[in-house]
């Protein structure tokens, strides 16, 4: 029996998606096709499910997942830090299945600025108070007139207090859906009368 590569399509590795509490996410199977049955799985339980023309969602998904039965995509609404699981995509032929791995991030709050100075330096920190889930996912980067915010990707710059004071410090913090910044200027961090 002969195969028709052309509209086969099977992955072992995981798709990496991520999205963000009480937001949407939508997870594509790589090919398109004319599916006559769908069935999305988190782990070995049912998501939803697209056969004899009927689409059934299950909890607790209902009322929070919709399947465009053309692409074959899921859409997930107002995600928890639950959803974050492994996902299987399996059309009813059995030689388009997809996994993929689901990442629920928090949202991304405002980075929050701190300074200190001593004889010769102003510190610059760049801080995510309160916030610990996906850490590692996180990218800080500082832009200022500076040459030296273009090197750092740290959590502290380092001034030194002959640099221009009046120039802005931003702190720009990433993770793979959003990015956030706040800036300080650099005179505020002298201590008064300075």
């Amino acid at each position: 029996m002969a195969l028709d590569h052309a509209s086969e399509f099977i992955t072992c590795d995981s798709i990496k998606s991520y999205g963000v509490i009480n937001k949407t996410v939508t997870l594509s199977p790589p090919h398109g096709s004319n599916f006559k049955e769908i069935t999305w799985k988190k782990q070995k339980d049912k998501v939803i499910d697209w056969y004899d023309s009927k689409i059934k969602t299950f909890e607790p998904f209902k009322n929070r997942a919709y399947l465009d039965i053309v692409s074959g995509n899921l859409t997930i609404s107002n995600l928890t830090s639950s959803d974050e699981d492994e996902y299987e995509f399996v059309s009813s032929d059995g030689n388009t299945t997809a996994m993929f791995s689901l990442t629920v991030l928090d949202p991304l709050p405002s980075p929050t600025l701190n300074c200190s100075s001593n004889d010769e330096n102003i510190i610059v920190e760049c801080m995510l108070p309160d916030f610990s889930r996906h850490v590692d996912l996180l990218v800080y980067s500082w832009t200022c007139s500076s040459e030296k915010c273009k090197r750092e990707a740290k959590l502290k710059i380092i001034f030194e207090k002959e640099d221009d004071l009046s120039q802005e410090v931003w702190c720009i913090v990433k993770n793979p859906v959003s990015a956030m910044n706040s800036s300080i200027i650099l005179r505020t961090c002298m201590p008064a009368g300075k």
